[in-house]
């Protein structure tokens, strides 16, 4: 007698469905896979924004502590109970840059061999120069150092010509030498060109770059400190006339460069010496090209402005601004 066999073949219908699912199944491991590579690439760009303007903020902000800082003369004796602090122009009288702790350009980038402002142009990024005195007796990291933004030792400053550290140092050639009178320390921040920069997964990049020029020795004075910047923009709290030193509004570079002199806390002060406070605002974009937003996607800038995504350029914008105090700032004597 014949059995049948208990074992049988798939037919073809059950093939081909059994084949249908698994590539279903596959398509959907597939998009799953790619969703959450697109979202793990996102939020890795989007660090990298965040960690990219907190660079330049915690930069500048440290920076800003120091503006128009001197080391007091401390009293040596109980009969005098005054301190003074000492601020002044050692670098130039004619380019009043260098006036006091602060100083800035409008739409474009600081000349750190002529102590000028080039002509603003509305759509370019500012600049910021900050300046101070070195405070050697104090030996705190941080405030009143000898070294300028790039961390070179600023005895050997030049403007012009004219080495204005020099006879201030004395002596001293290294920064463990003791110098006769603090020396003068002026950095600037500001925005380079655009350029392209070809990535490590052969994609490639067109972005600002945010740099730093010290007063140390260097025939290249603005270097490069992180990428990935499209704007930067620069606010200056100043105080108004008759009132204590607390900003009253905001100014650009420009408006507070025309500003007249004004009794200040019964102290007269230029414009650029009535500012208290800086407003910082950096729009940060992802460097990965593979990181993008939508089409219909949009941003607003560093000027309020709403700006549109474009097909050409996707890339996730990000605007941050931060508000420092300008501690200090003395300029007369105390008591």
């Amino acid at each position: 007698m014949n059995r049948r066999s208990s074992q049988q073949g798939l037919t073809l219908i059950e093939l081909l469905i059994s084949m249908a699912i698994g590539l279903l199944l596959a398509a959907a491991a597939s998009y799953l896979f790619v969703s959450t590579n697109r979202i793990s690439k996102t939020l890795e760009g989007k660090a990298q924004q965040q960690e990219t303007a907190a660079i330049v903020l915690d930069v500048i902000g440290r920076d800003l502590k120091n503006a128009g800082f001197y080391p007091a003369d401390f009293p040596t004796s109980a009969a005098s109970s005054k301190f003074q602090g000492a601020y002044a122009n050692v670098v130039a009288a004619a380019k009043p840059a260098f006036n006091q702790g602060i100083f800035g350009c409008s739409g474009g980038l600081f000349d750190v061999k002529t102590g000028d402002c080039p002509a603003p142009v509305a759509t370019e990024p500012d600049s910021l120069v900050v300046n101070y005195f070195s405070a050697d007796n104090f030996s705190i990291d941080g405030v009143g150092t000898r070294k300028d933004c790039l961390g070179q030792n600023v005895e050997a400053a030049d403007f012009g010509g004219f080495k204005y550290n020099a006879a201030r140092a004395g002596s001293a050639s290294a920064s463990t030498d003791t110098v006769d009178l603090p020396l003068f320390i002026s950095n600037v921040y500001g925005l380079g060109d655009e350029v392209t920069y070809q990535l490590d997964n052969k994609q490639s990049v067109t972005t600002r770059t945010f740099r730093c020029a010290g007063n140390g020795p260097n025939t290249e004075p603005y270097q490069p400190l992180v990428a990935g910047i499209s704007q930067l923009r620069f606010r200056y709290g100043a105080a108004e006339a008759t009132t204590l030193e607390s900003p009253a509004r905001f100014y650009t570079a420009t408006e507070v460069s025309a500003l007249a002199s004004a009794d200040i806390n019964g102290e007269m002060k230029t414009g650029w010496q009535r500012v208290s406070a800086v407003e910082v605002c950096v729009v940060t974009k992802t460097i990965d090209s593979s990181v993008r937003q939508t089409a219909a996607g949009s941003y607003t800038d560093c000027d309020g402005v709403k700006v549109d995504f474009t097909g050409a350029d996707r890339a996730i914008y990000r605007q941050q601004t931060r508000v420092f105090g300008v501690r200090n700032n003395l300029t007369k004597t105390y008591k």
